[in-house]
């Protein structure tokens, strides 16, 4: 049985390990920026790495579900440096509009979801 693993957007995914859901972030981690680097002469610089690091977890249900969705979203607009309110609101309903287009895009006529 595999488990949930879907991108959210560039730097979130949804992930499930059948207990619950799990909201991983996407981070890159540059070995220069650490303390104590020192460059060795002549050597090439360490190459950028990314990992995915749990971000938090929701209960396996239809409101943990959209907390969790809610969770990438909030994050996502909140590190793209908005200077306005209305901007950073503007982001949350694009975004928001998107994931739901990108669901219901996904559905069948056939299938039917009673969400509780």
């Amino acid at each position: 049985m595999s488990n949930l693993n879907v991108p959210l957007n560039a730097n979130y995914r949804l992930t499930s390990d059948g207990t619950q859901f799990i909201v991983k972030e996407r981070k890159l981690v540059d070995p220069t920026k650490a303390p104590g680097y020192r460059a060795e002469e002549g050597a090439p610089a360490p190459e950028i790495t990314e990992r995915w690091d749990n971000a938090g977890y929701y209960s396996l249900s239809a409101a943990g579900l959209t907390a969790a969705l809610n969770r990438a979203i909030i994050a996502s607009a909140a590190t793209s440096g908005h200077e306005s309110l209305t901007d950073f609101i503007a982001e949350i309903l694009s975004e928001t509009k998107r994931m739901a287009d990108a669901v219901s895009d996904s559905l069948s006529a056939d299938l039917v979801a009673i969400l509780a």
